[in-house]
């Protein structure tokens, strides 16, 4: 897959070098890929489909001095027979025309389209000739919420708040991503992280997940005010569960072989330390057997009242972003330009070894080359020299402040009751985040003062994704909750039992019938399998819990 054969033929008198480098790889230098075409010979070469290639001809004189004979740069397509003739002017030609690669997940997204207007269809008929407010079957497929039921048969008591099913949808919505996207989803480079600079679609669902998780906390916090939970007993559930989510994710992310190599970041790893952070944080400002928030409107800060309130929390959170602004800029890394944020490697030939800059210092002091990541993302294009972990310590301080923007959200939800109050305090902050990280990088995936980097856990980084959490939300809120013109299916049920969806996926993914063996590894074959594989997770198995109303909660 992702490969083009390139034939090179040469009638020059001297042998001649292929070198190459990905458009990926931001202000790399070439590398050498091994073919040398001979005098009047040739050769062939497999070069890389998923992003644009440029390829140099190199005639080495041998005496430390190169000649470029031809340059070309092209976007081969998958499965193309390429040619270039090298000779006074170099002449490049198609043999056997690519594929389109990308038809598989088209045909996938229009298929998946049709079932969800075909659901539309039928549940809006089943309601009007055959639902009642008692069938069961119409109560879990339609109104879908044995905890949100809007038929007045049933009276909610006043102190227990309804489910917000908006919430619920959006982290379903993410778990879907999440299992497509480990599975590998479909073997399609923007399922996959970013090499290092920049956006993908798998890039997405980490902090979202993070922010949620905030959010979450918020309207946790506010049935414990409720129920006049000691403060003692608060803490010992954020220990527990702190400790519960760092030893599932020592366990997940390694395989059974040496301590002396175990890798201790993680995933959820970096959810515990969030978590801790951003409820400890909840917890000492939290007043037990307090009803409602002060949200007097006599005091002229009750226009930011989901702000104000939480002035010694805004100010932690910046110090700690003051701290991560700071190590990432000023401090020094021996044999590194101070502030380094490239991936060095191939992209900088005078320091191999500063992948991360100041981030992987700090791992290597703390942790030690032994126990980070040792499969990263820039591996390949970047050609980079040292182990780097991307849930690192140092991105720790701005996976905090995510959450912390999650848990902002939850408090515009308790302090303004109306919809519209919500929902315009929700799209004024995704805007304002947006427009602030846009400033940061200056509109460029590559460069600017902070560049977007989801290995670094840079702060236009966690910016951007809090924009889009915010902006979803709203989405969500309005079409679920405030309208009822969706009601979060399937997605939902996912959402309400998202630590079982993840560790059962994780774990057994790579079992039968969740996954099997391909001899014949292509676009379409991978993408049936990881489509197949993450619904039986994110779709089947939580609706199986839903039915039986199961819900585990850490």
């Amino acid at each position: 897959m992702d490969r083009a054969l390139l034939t090179v033929t040469s009638d020059l008198t001297y042998p001649v070098e292929v070198w190459t480098v990905s458009d990926v790889c931001y202000q790399c230098n070439l590398s050498f890929t091994g073919l040398i075409v001979t005098s009047h010979g040739s050769g062939n070469l497999t070069t890389n489909t998923s992003y644009p290639t440029r390829l140099d001809f190199v005639w080495n004189h041998g005496n430390g001095t190169n000649h470029s004979v031809c340059s070309h740069h092209y976007h081969y397509g998958e499965y193309g027979h390429y040619k270039m003739d090298l000779s006074s002017s170099c002449k490049f030609s198609t043999l056997a025309d690519p594929v389109n690669s990308n038809i598989p997940i088209l045909v996938a997204f229009f298929v998946y389209a049709a079932l969800g207007g075909l659901w539309v269809v039928a549940s809006y008929l089943y309601r009007r000739n055959f639902g009642s407010e008692d069938d069961e079957i119409r109560h879990l497929l339609i109104n879908t919420g044995r905890h949100n039921d809007p038929s007045p048969k049933k009276s909610e008591s006043p102190t227990k708040p309804r489910r917000l099913k908006s919430l619920d949808t959006f982290r379903g919505m993410c778990l879907c991503i999440m299992a497509f996207v480990n599975y590998g989803g479909g073997g399609y480079w923007f399922f996959d992280h970013s090499v290092w600079n920049g956006i993908t679609v798998a890039d997405l669902v980490f902090p979202w997940f993070m922010w949620i998780m905030g959010t979450s906390t918020a309207l946790s916090f506010r049935g414990l005010q409720r129920k006049a939970t000691p403060k003692l007993t608060v803490f010992v559930k954020i220990v527990r569960r702190t400790v519960i989510l760092f030893l599932l994710g020592l366990f997940i992310v390694n395989q059974p072989d040496d301590w002396a190599t175990i890798r201790i970041p993680g995933v959820l790893q970096r959810f515990a330390v969030s978590y801790f952070a951003v409820s400890t944080m909840m917890l000492l400002h939290m007043e037990v057997g307090a009803q409602e928030e002060d949200t007097s409107q006599t005091e002229w800060w009750s226009r930011a009242r989901d702000v104000v309130p939480y002035w010694k929390q805004w100010l932690f959170v910046l110090c700690l972003l003051a701290v991560h602004t700071c190590l990432t800029f000023l401090m020094p890394v021996p044999g590194c330009p101070t502030g380094y944020l490239g991936a060095a490697g191939l992209s900088d030939l005078d320091h191999t070894n500063c992948t991360g800059g100041a981030a992987q210092q700090i791992d290597n002091w703390l942790l030690t080359q032994d126990h980070v990541y040792g499969d990263e993302t820039p591996k390949d294009e970047y050609q980079i020299q040292v182990n780097y972990d991307p849930e690192g310590v140092l991105g720790s301080l701005t996976s905090i402040f995510m959450t912390f923007l999650g848990l902002q959200a939850g408090k515009i939800l308790l302090s303004y009751k109306d919809h519209g109050s919500r929902l315009i305090r929700w799209l004024l902050w995704g805007v304002g985040l947006g427009l602030f990280a846009i400033l940061l990088c200056e509109g460029r995936q590559n460069g600017g003062w902070i560049p977007i980097n989801k290995n670094l856990w840079s702060l236009t980084f966690v910016l951007s994704l809090a924009s889009m959490a915010f902006i979803l939300l709203s989405v969500y809120y309005f079409l679920v909750d405030v309208r009822r013109w969706w009601s979060g299916f399937p997605f939902f049920m996912a959402g309400m039992n998202s630590i079982s969806v993840y560790l059962c996926h994780t774990v057994f993914q790579s079992y039968l019938p969740f996954s099997w063996r391909i001899h014949a590894k292509t676009h379409a074959n991978l993408l049936f399998m990881h489509l197949f594989g993450s619904n039986l997770w994110t779709i089947l198995f939580p609706a199986y819990l839903y039915w039986y109303s199961i819900f585990i909660n850490i």
